[in-house]
């Protein structure tokens, strides 16, 4: 894969996720939004589906032989020139009860769980992040960097409840626990790719969260590993697929204090 190919799609993310995001900005303030529940807690929109179409439909005039892994289409292609991996909005509760908290995120890879590419766009605070395989990380244009604190008694951790796995919750609010009384404070955004751009930027220090699907992270663990931070998955013995991803990220410098946590 070279570094124009790379390049080249990531200019084509950029031009998606920005035509999407003027588009899911322009839908949410007329508001009316029709709901529908896939399952617990889980919603799509009619914009969410209109919101992909775009994107696959940008997509495909740059790229049509690329295979595309959506969260509401699903997957089609093959995959030898490589995988695009779309959520047309992460945060889709956010987006209708309009809290400012939801993105457009994309994600371009060749290898499964190792995207090249990443972008995440925030319509409603206008900002766009975004980062490509070995070039660094970036939001609006400059450069974004992990934060450099070590000492995880200061640290800002998002830890985000499985809100769609009640039967989770026990464990996961111990685990939770542990964490908040070794760390700073906790908080929880709504939206897996806009807070992994938060850690990327270095707004917050730390990730935790269980049963994301991989569109939910793809752009931003991209986002992540360029600015210099780390992650992987909170269980050694189950690694990322399509459909479940628990994952741990952070800064680098507390990632083995935080793994440690969520296997205590």
């Amino acid at each position: 894969m070279t570094d124009k190919e790379i390049s080249d799609r990531l200019q084509v993310a950029l031009l998606a996720a920005n035509r999407a995001g003027a588009f899911v900005l322009e839908a949410g303030k007329r508001g009316g939004h029709v709901l529908h529940r896939k399952q617990t807690n889980d919603f799509v929109t009619e914009t969410d589906k209109l919101a992909e179409e775009l994107i696959i439909s940008i997509i495909k005039e740059h790229f049509p032989a690329d295979a595309v892994f959506g969260e509401e289409t699903g997957s089609s292609g093959k995959l030898e020139h490589g995988r695009w991996i779309i959520d047309p909005i992460d945060g889709t509760t956010n987006f209708f009860r309009s809290l400012p908290n939801y993105t457009i995120s994309i994600a371009w890879e060749m290898e499964p769980f190792k995207p090249l590419v990443g972008v995440v766009f925030n319509p409603r605070q206008n900002e766009l992040f975004w980062a490509g395989k070995d070039t660094g990380a970036f939001l609006n244009g400059e450069p974004i960097q992990v934060s450099k604190l070590e000492d995880h008694s200061q640290a800002i951790i998002v830890c985000v409840p499985p809100h769609r796995r009640h039967d989770l919750a026990e464990s996961y609010f111990e685990k939770m626990k542990r964490i908040f009384l070794a760390s700073s404070d906790l908080r929880s955004y709504g939206s897996c790719a806009l807070e992994l751009s938060y850690l990327a930027a270095g707004r917050v220090d730390g990730y935790y969260e269980l049963c994301l699907g991989y569109y939910d992270m793809a752009a931003g663990i991209c986002i992540v590993r360029e600015a210099g931070g780390d992650f992987t998955s909170a269980d050694p013995l189950t690694p990322f697929s399509d459909n479940r991803c628990d994952l741990v990220a952070s800064n680098g410098l507390i990632q083995d204090w935080l793994f440690h946590m969520v296997q205590a």
